[in-house]
């Protein structure tokens, strides 16, 4: 079993134990564990390192995590007791995305040949909401390599209406077509 979805385990686990109502406090919490994992090299050395003992990895955790839930403290340090601090990003993660699911929210991604404007970006969320009927979250980035249109991409949605995915299925067509003519003789 690979590591998302055994950390996709651990985090239902946990969010079916928790209370609703602490939900976004947890989630807060672990943003901030999660951008101190990410930040801090001492500290991701000494979860991850194998010698080092699990109460010492768990005392670090408590040490760290003062003003966290104590759900969140005892959830990340039975997760050290179990030998999975190396999947502590990926229940980061999980959990947003699970707490995300539970709030009816669904995180998309936007790519288009130029910045959208802020209407443009607007009606495209509402379309999107309106069509998955759940509150849609768009992320917006460039990419001038698109040449234009814009790919959006939203759970495991993809709409592409760029120009360059459009002349790259052209190309193809078109020599396939052109492999399957006969020579004139």
């Amino acid at each position: 079993m690979n590591s998302s979805r055994v950390a996709r385990r651990y985090v239902q686990g946990f969010l079916g134990v928790l209370d609703a109502g602490r939900i976004d406090a947890v989630e807060a919490a672990l943003e901030s564990f999660d951008e101190l994992l990410r930040t801090s090299a001492s500290v991701a050395a000494v979860l991850y390192h194998p010698a080092i003992s699990r109460s010492k990895k768990q005392a670090l955790v408590r040490d760290l995590a003062t003003d966290a839930p104590p759900e969140l403290v005892r959830f990340l340090c039975y997760m050290i007791s179990k030998k999975r601090e190396h999947m502590l990003k990926a229940v980061c993660a999980e959990f947003k995305h699970a707490a995300d699911a539970l709030r009816g929210i669904v995180r998309g991604r936007v790519c288009s040949a130029a910045p959208l404007r802020q209407e443009q970006q607007e009606r495209l969320t509402a379309s999107l909401s309106a069509a998955l009927g759940k509150k849609v979250t768009l992320a917006a980035d460039t990419d001038a390599g698109l040449l234009a249109g814009m790919q959006v991409f939203v759970g495991t949605y993809v709409i592409d209406g760029s120009v360059k995915s459009r002349l790259a299925r052209l190309r193809k067509h078109l020599l396939e077509e052109t492999t399957q003519l006969k020579p004139v003789a």
